[in-house]
């Protein structure tokens, strides 16, 4: 069965940049082992052993790794408001399954996103029977997981048109198995194929299926039994419980990731630096030179060779020349440096002068017009995936947005303590007219209450009247 290892055009034709992203994300290393591929041998090298040379001396400087970190850092400088029942509390601390929460799962959907456009959000349940009550649902210790799945990972998928809806039909999701060899000592890994499909069932009802695939003795691909997983009431599902996430929309369009035009002009930093370098080791040497030597002369240095500095002297003119600078590299890097700075890297600029309010929010607006976009799509696939998590666990699954949600703050700046302000704060307090809590929240975080003035008024007349606990 060769059908199975097919990947969607889409995926084949995006495969290459996600992984060029990737490469350059992780850092030099990442980008050196790659050799040729980032950094081409120049046309006037000869011998293999120039080239190493020559890669040895680049210095690749991690500017995309470290705007991805930091525009992670930006997007959750403030914890996300989770909202859910106490049956899904275990989201807190272990969300997919290998003990990362669904703040980090968050977190790491946003580099995904950066890195590669989108990501896949998958929840799934253990093949276990439907319970018959709370007490039994927990001695099965099964719980829904939300799986989020890399761009790669998906390597097809399709739809269907079912009345005026679009509708997921087909999810082919490429995973990696680890197991422990015979010895207990070593570790080999395989892989297999986990497929989700939505079936017609006739009468126009649909039921959702899964499928593994897996490799016998011989490698070849061999489907595993067809399981058709149910909710908490025991019903089969109408649709698939996965989506797409993407830094635009939510949609199974792809478009170029958002850090991959900075992760070129990395590249092409890199490039630069390996010729400044080369030009540096080269003309940066002096050479001897011998304008009027003659041919008999020029032999007795060949066989004998020349000493420079010592008493012996040599019976023609000799001078020692200095190659002329060349900056032309050099300010190629300089002009991409600038070009990265603009596309909203953000660079740590040592003693750099302070740049005014109206600079520093001009420098952000790209990015966090991105991440806005971005941690906007990642809220709505979690709450997404929060009802799903609802329907496989829970016998009442309907729950609003107060009930069970997830979102991201798009207050991304972090505002600057003012004195001036604390002092103001603490004047009100002084008055009566705002609660110690507010000034003293502001002196600890910075930040200023996020309670409604209607919150604001109860506690000032709990404060009055000696009601309010140290606690408040």
């Amino acid at each position: 069965m060769t059908g199975i290892t097919t990947k969607h055009a889409e995926y084949s034709a995006n495969i290459a940049a996600w992984t060029k992203v990737d490469d350059v994300c992780k850092g030099q290393a990442a980008v050196k082992v790659k050799g040729k591929e980032y950094l081409p041998v120049p046309e006037t090298f000869e011998d293999g052993d120039r080239y190493k040379e020559y890669l040895d001396r680049a210095v690749f400087y991690g500017v995309t790794g470290k705007t991805l970190k930091s525009n992670i850092g930006s997007a959750f400088n403030k914890l996300p408001d989770f909202k859910r029942p106490e049956d899904l509390k275990y989201l807190d601390r272990n969300a997919d399954g290998s003990g990362r929460s669904i703040y980090q799962a968050s977190q790491y959907m946003l580099s995904l996103m950066l890195k590669h456009y989108r990501c896949g959000v998958y929840v799934d349940y253990p093949q276990v029977a439907p319970s018959r009550n709370r007490a039994e649902d927990k001695q099965k210790n099964a719980f829904p997981m939300i799986h989020i799945l890399k761009a790669a990972s998906v390597m097809d998928w399709d739809h269907i048109i079912v009345g005026n809806q679009k509708k997921t039909s087909f999810v082919k999701i490429l995973e990696s198995v680890s197991s422990r060899t015979a010895d207990g000592f070593g570790r080999e890994t395989k892989e297999q194929y986990r497929v989700l499909r939505l079936e017609d069932a006739g009468m126009g009802d649909f039921v959702y299926t899964v499928q593994i695939y897996r490799q016998n003795k011989k490698g070849e691909w061999v489907e595993g039994p067809k399981y058709i997983p149910a909710d908490y009431h025991g019903k089969t599902w109408s649709y698939i419980p996965f989506t797409f996430c993407g830094a635009v929309d939510n949609t199974d369009e792809i478009d170029n990731a958002p850090l991959l035009e900075l992760a070129d002009l990395n590249l092409a930093h890199y490039k630069n630096s390996a010729d400044v370098e080369e030009s540096g080791f080269v003309v940066g040497q002096p050479i001897i030179s011998m304008p009027d030597v003659t041919t008999e002369q020029y032999k007795i240095a060949k066989d004998e060779g020349l000493t420079v500095g010592s008493r012996r002297g040599f019976p023609t003119k000799i001078e020692i020349v200095q190659a002329k600078e060349n900056n032309l590299a050099k300010q190629l890097m300089t002009d991409k440096w600038a070009q990265m700075k603009e596309m909203g890297a953000r660079l740590i600029e040592v003693g750099s002068a302070n740049k005014t309010a109206t600079q520093a929010d001009n420098e952000d607006s790209v990015q966090h017009s991105v991440l806005s976009l971005a941690v906007s799509n990642i809220s709505e696939a979690l709450t997404m995936a929060l009802r799903w998590c609802a329907k496989f666990a829970l016998p009442d699954h309907e729950l609003g947005p107060d009930g069970l949600s997830y979102v991201i703050s798009q207050d991304f700046n972090k505002p600057k303590f003012s004195e001036e302000r604390a002092k103001r704060l603490y004047e009100a307090c002084v008055g009566g007219n705002l609660p110690w809590s507010v000034w003293y929240k502001y002196e600890q975080t910075g930040m200023f209450t996020e309670e409604k003035w209607g919150e604001i008024e109860k506690l000032i007349e709990r404060q009055r009247d000696g009601s309010m606990t140290m606690d408040e």
